[in-house]
C-alpha cells in the first residue's frame, strides 16, 4: 500500500471537503435545490472513491484518513445547518453530532494504535443512507417526527457495533 499518494480516489476525497462547504454556505443561503444537488454530488463521490480505491488497489493512508474525515464533515456540517436554518430539534442534533463526534474520536484512536481502518457496519451504512433521507425530508419539511426514533435507533446500534469492534482491537494490541 502507497502511504501518501495522491490518486483519483484520494482528489474525490478532497473535492468532496470542498463540495461540503460550498454545500454548506448554499443550505444556509436557503438554496434548498442547489445545495441539494451538492450534497447529492457529494455523496456521489463518496461512493465512487471507496469503490475506485478498492477495485484498481489505490487504498493508501492517506485515503483512509480523507474519507472518513470528509465523511464526518459533510454530516456535522448538515446537522449544524439544519439546526440553525431548518428548525431541526435540539435534542436530535446532540444525540446525532454525539454519534459522529464519537466516530471521530474512536477512529483516532484505533488509528493511532494501529494504521487500521474499522469496516463499516451495516448498521453504520444504514445510519448514513437514513441520515441522507433525512437531509432531505428536513429541507423540504416532509417528515414525521417518528422518523428522527428511526434514525436515532440506527445511530446507536451503529456505535454500539463500532464499539464493539474497536474493543476487540484495542484487546488484541494489548495483548501483543
Amino acid at each position: 500500500m502507497k502511504r501518501w499518494q495522491l490518486n483519483f480516489p484520494n482528489i474525490l476525497s478532497l473535492i468532496r471537503i470542498a463540495l461540503t462547504f460550498v454545500f454548506a454556505i448554499l443550505l444556509f443561503k436557503s438554496f434548498k435545490f442547489l445545495s441539494a444537488g451538492i450534497f447529492l454530488l457529494a455523496i456521489f463521490t463518496d461512493v465512487l472513491d471507496g469503490y475506485l480505491a478498492r477495485k484498481y488497489k489505490q487504498v493508501t493512508l492517506l485515503g483512509k484518513i480523507l474519507d472518513p474525515a470528509a465523511d464526518r464533515l459533510l454530516f456535522l456540517l448538515t446537522f449544524l445547518v439544519l439546526l440553525f436554518r431548518y428548525n431541526l430539534p435540539l435534542w436530535f442534533a446532540i444525540l446525532a453530532f454525539s454519534y459522529h463526534l464519537l466516530l471521530i474520536f474512536g477512529w483516532i484512536i484505533i488509528f493511532e494504535t494501529r494504521s487500521i481502518t474499522i469496516v463499516h457496519s451495516f448498521f453504520g451504512k444504514m445510519t448514513s443512507f437514513l441520515e441522507v433521507i433525512m437531509f432531505f425530508a428536513v429541507i423540504f419539511n416532509f417528515y414525521p417526527r417518528i422518523f428522527f426514533a428511526l434514525v436515532i435507533f440506527f445511530m446507536v446500534v451503529a456505535f454500539a457495533s463500532y464499539l464493539i469492534k474497536a474493543l476487540n482491537i484495542l484487546r488484541t494490541v494489548e495483548s501483543t
